[in-house]
Order: structure tokens, then sequence, then C-alpha cells
């Protein structure tokens, strides 16, 4: 989470621009610049950005975690495939360089999936930094899972994360040290209804906190096009009804930055700059702490246009968002 007081809204699906509320309005759009393209065909889901600044990046046409530097051109390095599963979803750090990953076997091309081949796996990227390779363990199986997509940290100190299944329109929580996990969230905000007949509901899913404020579990749902939020207890359990934050926006994941304005910040419908950007977070490093890393799944997922490659991108947004 970085630590500011408002929303960044990821467009995917046809659009071609990235929409954030920032602190003030800008009179020039960011020329977005790219850090690393995968080869055509290639569907870029997720990322999480380490300590070092290294960007970790999922795959959904292939089970692959990638490693890209937070440079223009960066090469990137296989950290692991997942053998037996045909994708990964969401990745969240509990712990400092302790990853989770989501796993499963779906279609891209057909937005399918196989139920219950969903799990939940651990990334030590301690040991791939000393050893070169990553340790991998699995931490939960998900019988019951239709698709396992976004997953955001709820309480570091009891290791508790929020998974989102699009398919089923629920948020579990699932504890990493235990492998136990249950569904938490399930309402009419969270499934996939109208106006779109995606089968994606609830997409991405993240925790927030204003200073003395309440706890809020943050969520988007693509098929409703909006963007919700339900005040919970520190672990996870709803203490309030869920509203609405935000509609007419065709959200996958989203980040937090400051307050201000809606805007938009790169791209335009009818370019490929953006294509179907479909997650965010910001640098960790003293010199890109206002710099928003995103990856983008290049229009794979049947959302009509063009085609293009998937792709990390970066937009170097300014000190006016520190």
């Amino acid at each position: 989470m970085h630590a500011s007081f408002s929303l960044i809204t990821l467009l995917s699906s046809a659009a071609g621009a990235l929409c954030a509320t920032v602190s003030y309005k800008r009179t020039t759009l960011v020329t977005p610049k790219v850090v690393h393209t995968f080869p055509n065909g290639t569907n870029m889901e997720n990322l999480a950005v380490r300590a070092s600044g290294q960007i970790l990046c999922t795959i959904i046409t292939g089970p692959d975690l990638f490693q890209v530097d937070p440079i223009v051109d960066s090469p990137a390095t296989l950290i692991h495939s997942f053998t037996g599963y045909e994708t990964l979803f969401g990745i969240a750090e509990v712990q400092p360089d302790q990853f989770y990953v989501l796993a499963g076997n779906a279609s891209a091309a057909t937005l399918t999936s196989v139920p219950g081949s969903w799990s939940a796996f651990h990334v030590d990227m301690t040991s791939f930094d000393s050893e070169g390779t990553a340790t991998i363990d699995k931490v939960a199986d998900f019988p019951d899972a239709l698709l396992l997509n976004g997953m955001g940290l709820l309480n570091q100190a009891e290791g508790l994360v929020y998974v989102a299944d699009p398919f089923a329109g629920a948020i579990s929580i699932l504890n990493v040290n235990t492998g136990d996990h249950y569904v938490a969230i399930n309402n009419s905000l969270t499934v996939p209804a109208a106006p779109f007949t995606t089968p994606l509901g609830v997409n991405g899913v993240h925790v927030f906190q204003q200073p003395d404020g309440p706890l809020y579990v943050y969520f988007s749902n693509t098929a409703q096009s909006l963007l919700a939020r339900m005040p919970i207890n520190a672990t996870g359990v709803p203490t309030g009804d869920a509203e609405v934050v935000a509609s007419g926006i065709i959200a996958d994941d989203f980040t937090f930055d400051s307050a201000g304005t809606i805007t938009v910040l790169a791209g335009s419908p009818n370019n490929t700059e953006l294509r179907s950007v479909s997650a965010a977070q910001f640098g960790r490093l003293s010199n890109d702490s206002t710099t928003l890393f995103v990856t983008l799944n290049g229009g794979n997922l049947g959302a009509g246009g063009p085609v293009v490659p998937g792709a990390v991108k970066m937009l170097e947004l300014g000190t006016t968002l520190a």
C-alpha cells in the first residue's frame, strides 16, 4: 500500500486510458515508458514491487512468475514456473520479500476456468537473491473456488490476506501461516451482474485506512463497473454494509495515492500505449516513489480492438504526488 489517502482506479477491458485520483489536474498527459514487453499473446495480470525496487509480475497465459528491474528496457528473469498449473493471477507481499501467488487452470481466451484447480503458493525471494532459486511452498488448495484473481494484504502480523473469486462473486480470507481459509464477503456488490455480461465480478481487493479513520476493504467489480468499500475489523470481518465509491468504470485492480480529483493520467481510448491495464503499484525506492508501474494484458481477453503484446510500463508522475 502506498502511503497516501485515495485511490487509483485502473480501466481494463477495451479501455486504453489510465485514470486516477491525484492531487492536481494535469495539463499534459504522462507518456508511458516501456519497462519490458513480453512476446505477443502474453497476457499480463498482476505485479508486486519489492523493497529492492524490482518488480514481480504474474502471467495469465502461462504459470510463470517473472522479475523485471524498474528501468526502461529491462530484461525479464523467470523466477519460477508452476508445473501442473496453466495460469497465475494475484500476488501479495505479507512479510518482507515473502510473497504469495494464486495459481490455477483457466483460459484467458475464453474466460473459462476449471473449478477446484486453484491453489496459493509461498514464494521466498530471499533465497532467490542469495542462491538464484526462489523457495516455493504450497500454502493451500481451494477445492470450492471457481477462479482466484485478486489478492490483498489484510493483516501482516496475523498472516491474513484477502483473495477474490470473481466467478463466485466472493472474497475469502486466507491465513498464509496455517492454510486455513473461508468466505468472508459475498454480497450484491461482489457478484457478477449488469451492466456487463462478463463473468468477472469482484476483481481487485485491497485494505486501506486513513489516519485515525475506520478500516476498509476496497474492491472492484468488473461486470458491475464499480469500485466499492466495506468497513471491517482487524481480522477482515465486515462491521457494516458495502457502499459504492465510484461507478461507470471498467475496473480491474487498483492502488492508492494522494487525494484529489479524477483525471486522465495517460493514454486514450484510441491508442494502444496502455492497452488493457490490469494492475498498478508505485515504486518503493527514493527515486521512483512517484513512478507508477503497470501491467498490461494487451487486450488479450476478448476486449475487442487491437491485440498488442503484454507489457510492464512505467508512468513518471512527478514530485507533486509525494
